[in-house]
């Protein structure tokens, strides 16, 4: 059995994911871990299975509600890829983080990779991300870890990170209702952390929101947003972190 481990708040991670996910056959069952009501129980990962853990990067972490839902699940060794998705500017110490927990609970990492795609708040970043070259690349990638399990090569995995991990601050910009609200309720029964007002969907509690942008990219009609020049302003003061054209990374055994 093959296991889909996702974080995906606004699509992008999901993405990535099908595309390397795709270069395997067999059954597959897909794990959401940015559901508030996510159950691990439910699931027996046994030695015999192979894991895909997929998540966005949040200021160079795992975003709080996907970590705590990967320590639900336990397995007897199954093996694990590690994909992480970030908005072009760094991985930071997300792998790191997700190879370490990812041990912790008893899976087997194998691989791990990095990869590049369209910034979900400041959008203009990389908009086209993931494009061809892209795919191409991550197949390729994907075909060398099925090659390399197929070998069974052993060696030390190693990734990039720094321990004690980078200090998550929080992203100050939260995305609330504006006036074309029309009291839907998508965006509180998506939210990963149940920041969104359920009888009054036009309110978020700063204090729970992560700004994973869920709630804007599935909107209906547009009411979840930020005022552009508060976009512009962001995207000012770090546009030199997001220059250029990051590039996807492969991490094997050494």
């Amino acid at each position: 059995m093959i296991y889909e481990l996702l974080f995906s708040a606004t699509g992008r991670t999901e993405k990535v994911l099908d595309i390397i996910s795709g270069r395997w056959e067999g059954e597959k069952i897909r794990l959401d871990l940015s559901s508030p009501e996510f159950d691990g129980s439910r699931y027996n990962i046994t030695a015999e299975d192979f894991c895909i853990f997929a998540t966005s990067v949040f200021e160079g972490r795992i975003p709080a509600p996907a970590l705590q839902n990967l320590k639900k699940l336990t397995t007897g060794g199954a093996k694990m890829l590690l994909v992480a998705v970030f908005g072009n500017r760094a991985v930071d110490d997300c792998l790191l983080e997700m190879k370490n927990e990812a041990e912790r609970l008893g899976f087997v990492p194998v691989a791990a990779i990095e990869a590049s795609v369209q910034h979900s708040i400041i959008t203009k970043v990389e908009a086209s991300r993931p494009d061809q070259g892209d795919i191409a690349e991550l197949k390729a990638f994907a075909d060398k870890v099925k090659q390399l399990m197929d070998e069974k090569i052993d060696g030390q995995l190693n990734v990039p990170g720094n321990y004690p991990y980078v200090e998550m601050g929080g992203v100050p910009l939260k995305p609330k209702g504006n006036k074309n609200c029309v009291n839907c309720g998508l965006c509180a029964a998506k939210c990963p952390v149940k920041a969104i007002d359920k009888t009054n969907p036009r309110l978020t509690d700063k204090n729970k929101c992560i700004t994973c942008m869920r709630c804007a990219e599935i909107c209906p009609v547009d009411a979840r947003n930020f005022p552009g020049f508060m976009v512009g302003a962001v995207h000012l003061a770090m546009k030199s972190k997001f220059a250029g054209r990051k590039p996807n990374k492969l991490y094997i055994p050494e």
